[in-house]
């Protein structure tokens, strides 16, 4: 976000947005190469989650001093809203919503179509399997790093358009990264359905609760999905298939 924020400055929003993509790829590709695929060998999972959190509490403190701890606003004003039928959407979130659907089903599609797609669906399943049948582990996972990358940028150049950022956003934005995750399951169609109905409820008990209180509901449903042990929205539908 900071990175499209920066470049906006002095291009056009869309080539902000496709700078943002590029430079956040390139970090996501760096981190994991020489910094996660490493400790990912000596640590544990929860060993490797903590030390995710590290980095990301250090690329906030980077973010304040380099940008300052205010929040910033590429463009100040009123946007322009469309209505369509009972609802108020902005171009920008009417683009977001779009871009989104778009990049989704692309990458779904490569997922399951596509060689690389399905080494990185191998190495998901099981790693060290996938090794011994020759799939080439490493290639499949830096390109999982550089792809993850590319739709956190573009999710961040859209989030940079729509409202203000400040570098204490990211933890509120992991946290309900990691919430939709667990609540739709083990597979990416499951991520996606659990991202939706995460935003369904919190838009709907922000007309009626204080913002605190959205997060709060947040991991409510995160605590009750692990209590259950459900497998999340994913298994769930498969269980009435």
């Amino acid at each position: 976000a900071y990175g499209a924020w920066l470049i906006a400055q002095s291009l056009h929003l869309g080539l902000a947005a496709l700078g943002g993509v590029l430079l956040a790829s390139l970090c996501a590709v760096v981190v994991g190469r020489w910094l996660v695929a490493p400790l990912a060998i000596r640590l544990s999972p929860l060993g490797l989650f903590v030390a995710t959190l590290a980095v990301l509490y250090i690329a906030q403190a980077l973010a304040a001093m380099a940008f300052g701890e205010a929040a910033l606003v590429l463009k100040s004003g009123p946007a322009s809203v469309l209505r369509l039928g009972l609802v108020n959407i902005t171009n920008v979130q009417l683009a977001f919503a779009s871009a989104t659907i778009v990049t989704l089903g692309g990458v779904s599609t490569w997922l399951h179509i596509s060689y690389w797609g399905r080494f990185a669906r191998a190495v998901a399943d099981d790693r060290a399997l996938a090794g011994l049948f020759g799939v080439p582990v490493q290639g499949a996972i830096f390109r999982c790093y550089a792809i993850g990358g590319a739709l956190a940028g573009l999710a961040g150049a859209f989030f940079v358009a729509d409202r203000s950022i400040d570098p204490s956003q990211a933890l509120t934005v992991l946290l309900a990264a990691m919430v939709a995750a667990v609540l739709g399951g083990d597979s990416i169609h499951g991520a996606i359905l659990g991202a939706l109905v995460l935003a369904a409820l919190e838009t709907i008990l922000g007309f009626y609760l204080p913002g605190n209180w959205r997060t709060t509901v947040a991991f409510s449903i995160l605590l009750a999905v692990l209590i259950a042990r459900t497998g999340g929205l994913s298994r769930v539908i498969r269980r009435r298939i």
